[in-house]
């Protein structure tokens, strides 16, 4: 009785029938639609990362603009309190008043 049940396969009669088929037929479907579908999919990812790389380009130049505008009106408010003009430093027209110190910048009680 034990040599009867080793003589088949176990499997034999789980692999065949039509719920099988229709299993294996299923999916050679979805194994063909997707190697079909494939190129768009990467097409359309490829699209997708250019846009985003475009428009955060322009997002970036505008922030940067916005920030520059920013910077250009923060100097030109504080430009009565600066030591700079074109980024060069003011010298004292009187160096001797100032013999022995080590900065050059206006003393506030002249």
């Amino acid at each position: 009785m034990l040599y009867h049940q080793f003589q088949q396969s176990p499997f034999q009669p789980r692999i065949s029938g039509p719920r099988t088929w229709l299993a294996m037929a299923l999916t050679v479907a979805l194994v063909c639609v997707s190697l079909f579908l494939l190129p768009f999919i990467l097409l359309f990812g490829a699209i997708a990362i250019a846009i985003f790389v475009i428009f955060s380009r322009i997002y970036v130049a505008r922030q940067v603009a916005k920030y520059k505008r920013a910077q250009a009106n923060m100097s030109s408010h504080y430009s009565g309190f600066s030591d700079y003009q074109n980024g060069k430093v003011v010298r004292e027209t009187h160096p001797k008043d100032y013999q022995g110190r080590t900065f050059e910048h206006q003393r506030g009680d002249n």
